[in-house]
């Protein structure tokens, strides 16, 4: 069993909200502020266009936003169980959304050039070294050419002492017994990673929190990039 599905499955059991448990009022508080700011730069398409979030959890962050917003929104996450959840929260809701358990790294589930904006749902910093460039490439896959994506990341440098002797500043690993569990690395080391995988950093915003920081960051494809794929 995956460790995405096994949390879920103790969530579900516990009468938690989503993903965040008792952080969830914060955690959808700061993101509708981010997409009331991403909606007054123009950064977000016409209402009824399609979009996705990767790693979109039990819909109860950025897709059910969007979904109120009128938009066509598609989640994919690795939990059957947080896909189940999605699709019954949705349903008692009276919202429509198109939700499938897989792979963001490998999303076999969606055509080319498909959204015209992308969501992370705060799944990139959870994945390691090559991983994170199976993403971008699904990322630049699945994007319009006109399109836009919103990437949800830690960022900076960890603040608390257990986790300062956890972490690899050389790979930017967070460790969990020894193993890389998220990949934390400073603003400018992940604009620099997220530009070498030919997307333009068109706006960046940052939380500072007293564990470690949060971006949000605005991009499209290189223009070359899309020419390819079109």
């Amino acid at each position: 069993m995956n460790p995405y599905e096994e949390q879920y499955r103790k969530l579900m059991a516990n009468g938690a909200v989503a993903w965040a448990g008792k952080g969830f009022i914060r955690a959808k508080q700061q993101q509708e502020k981010t997409l009331s700011w991403l909606h007054a730069q123009g950064y977000l398409p016409p209402s009824g266009a399609p979009v996705l979030e990767m790693g979109c959890g039990n819909g109860a962050m950025a897709a059910q936003s969007l979904a109120e917003r009128g938009y066509s929104v598609w989640g994919v996450d690795l939990s059957e169980t947080a896909i189940g959840w999605a699709e019954e929260r949705f349903r008692q809701a009276g919202l429509c959304a198109h939700f499938f358990v897989g792979n963001v790294c490998h999303i076999t589930q969606c055509q080319d050039s498909m959204f015209a904006l992308i969501v992370d749902g705060s799944c990139l910093h959870c994945l390691i070294d090559d991983a994170r460039r199976l993403f971008f490439a699904e990322v630049r896959r699945l994007l319009k050419p006109a399109g836009r994506v919103v990437i949800s990341s830690m960022c900076g440098i960890p603040q608390y002492a257990e986790d300062i002797t956890a972490y690899d500043p050389v790979r930017h690993h967070l460790l969990k017994a020894g193993q890389p569990w998220r990949t934390l690395k400073p603003l400018s080391d992940l604009i620099h990673e997220i530009q070498e995988e030919q997307l333009n950093v068109l706006a960046a915003r940052v939380n500072h929190n007293a564990w470690w920081d949060h971006a949000t960051l605005v991009c499209s494809v290189h223009s070359s990039s899309a020419d390819a794929q079109a």
